[in-house]
């Protein structure tokens, strides 16, 4: 199990500049924005602003602070995010643009490209334990407050890379969410 630190993270300007990113993790490492296989990020919105177009690409958002945003991605119907919505999937290389409900936002994105994988996000609430194994690469994000997970604290914003095989529980004394990111190998 690897652990990614938000903390050890620093932001980037978006690939069409109109925002910023915080890359969590990426593969292979070292990866750049042309030629990842799947990437785990954090974008901070100050405005409304289109998405930067990524070739090949899936993408699922999911809002993690701030009161969220309407998504227009060309071909489809505008869809409202906020902080208790499904995770939305969607294709990155097609015209997309937010527009912000009520103040700056912060979404957790995972892209995927679709030649070599595809990918699962989904919140879960728990309390206690709760068991997760990884069919192949599974991230485990916690958006706030604490976690534990193999025996390690995972703080706001940190990541967990199990992979295949392995399995893990996590841990909470009180209510909890985190996202599950399954990534899985074409």
């Amino acid at each position: 199990m690897q652990i990614f630190r938000y903390a050890d993270r620093s932001p980037m300007p978006w690939k069409n500049g109109q925002g910023t990113t915080t890359e969590i993790a990426v593969a292979p490492a070292g990866a750049g924005l042309e030629d990842f296989d799947w990437r785990l990020s954090i974008a901070r919105m100050e405005a409304d602003a289109p998405f930067s177009a990524f070739p090949g690409i899936v993408r699922t958002l999911a809002v993690i602070e701030g009161a969220g945003l309407t998504l227009a991605v060309a071909g489809d119907a505008p869809v409202t995010l906020d902080q208790a919505a499904v995770p939305y999937r969607f294709a990155a290389d097609q015209p997309a643009e937010a527009r912000l409900l009520d103040g700056p936002v912060s979404n957790l994105n995972i892209m995927t490209r679709r030649a070599s994988c595809t990918h699962l996000m989904q919140r879960v609430r728990f309390q206690g334990e709760l068991e997760v194994s990884a069919a192949s690469t599974l991230l485990v994000l916690c958006p706030t407050g604490g976690i534990e997970i193999g025996g390690t604290s995972l703080g706001p914003l940190d990541c967990a890379l199990i992979e295949e095989t392995e399995k893990a529980a996590l841990h909470s004394s009180a209510a909890s969410s985190a996202f599950l990111i399954d990534i899985f190998r074409d």
